[in-house]
């Protein structure tokens, strides 16, 4: 099949999610790749040669740039919709022009065409209120399930359904999806429990410090980090999440850097890795829970969702967290020790993709 597949360039979580199912893709399908930025860069140093990549002409607006994202989103929210208009439009001359069987789409949400099967990747089917407003939170539910139930022959969500899963509230709990609508997958992360774990003591690794999301709130976090990486103790790396190869040189040669990490780099860096400390985005903790880590999580500062994300995963005594503005990681570290971390809270393997491959080739 010759398959359109187009990831969100809001940072790098939605591309590292999709990598697992378009590895599978590629290795016997024609798959053309739709995105922009620093996630189709770092799509295209992954799969190289064996997918084609087609630019996003209109690439999306950032609402990253303050600190409350409510107020950015809506304030963006009519340049979102001519994007998204404009991005459904080049889907249709896409899907045209290449002959395509399919489309996939993980949360770009112009991707979709009426001539062939559709689905969507999310794990995002609302948008949280406090306990107190719920009708608003139903009424969140209902604007998304309007705007993709229609366009998607399946809406496929990273995540168990049991227990609340992963994402809690924002896959759960849900009025207006028919369960026929949604088809839970499982974790979806690249890494590779177990295959790269320390055999020896030498190559322990106290402290990894994965930095990621959109700019600025990437450089942010690393700018606000980078006094306290030299006073750990024992051994830190720092994953910059830079694939394009741009980015301010790493000013300190006392705390080893990485720009980017191949697929092997980042089995062996988290399977060694006592703590993992970076963002409570989706794809980070689908990663974390792969590998069964301990985990400090700083939250993007007025984004909803990670802070939900690490505070419930926190009051179950799995991670700690702290704000971006009170981030002490001489203090912090050693407090997300002594969390149980997400070993075992779930299931990890390569299942997921193994479903979300045959939903798509369905």
């Amino acid at each position: 099949m010759r398959i359109l597949y187009g990831v969100c360039a809001w940072g790098l979580g939605h591309a590292t999610r999709s990598l697992p199912i378009l590895r599978r893709l590629v290795a016997d399908h024609e798959v053309l790749v739709y995105s922009d930025g620093a996630a189709l860069a770092y799509l295209r140093r992954e799969l190289g040669q064996r997918a084609a990549f087609l630019p996003a002409t209109v690439p999306y607006p950032n609402i990253f740039g303050g600190t409350t994202l409510a107020l950015r989103f809506f304030a963006s929210a009519p340049r979102l919709v001519q994007t998204m208009r404009a991005e459904y439009r080049e889907t249709q001359r896409l899907v045209a022009a290449h002959g395509v069987d399919r489309v996939v789409s993980d949360s770009r949400w112009g991707v979709s065409s009426p001539r062939v099967p559709s689905l969507f990747i999310t794990h995002h089917l609302k948008q949280l209120a406090p306990p107190r407003l719920g009708v608003a939170e139903r009424l969140t539910e209902w604007v998304t399930w309007r705007a993709i139930h229609r366009r998607y022959r399946r809406i496929l969500v990273p995540d168990v359904a049991e227990d609340d899963g992963l994402s809690g509230r924002l896959a759960h709990e849900l009025h207006c999806y028919a369960p026929s609508q949604l088809v839970y997958l499982g974790l979806l992360s690249d890494l590779t429990p177990g295959r790269h774990a320390p055999a020896h003591p030498e190559v322990r690794l106290d402290t990894l410090v994965v930095l990621g999301g959109p700019e600025p709130s990437r450089s942010r976090l690393e700018a606000r980090l980078l006094p306290d990486l030299a006073r750990l103790p024992g051994r830190t790396v720092v994953l910059r999440g830079l694939p394009a190869g741009d980015g301010p040189p790493w000013p300190t040669g006392a705390v080893e850097a990485v720009r980017h990490a191949s697929r092997d780099e980042r089995d062996r860096l988290f399977g060694a890795a006592q703590v993992v400390v970076g963002r409570s985005g989706y794809s980070t903790l689908m990663d974390v829970a792969q590998v069964g880590a301990r985990a400090l999580l700083v939250p993007m500062r007025g984004q909803t969702e990670q802070e939900y994300l690490a505070v419930r995963l926190a009051r179950k005594g799995l991670i700690h967290t702290v704000s971006e503005q009170q981030v002490d990681l001489v203090r912090d570290v050693p407090l997300a020790r002594l969390r149980a971390g997400l070993d075992g809270f779930m299931r990890p393997g390569d299942g997921a993709a193994a479903r979300a491959v045959a939903e798509i080739l369905a």
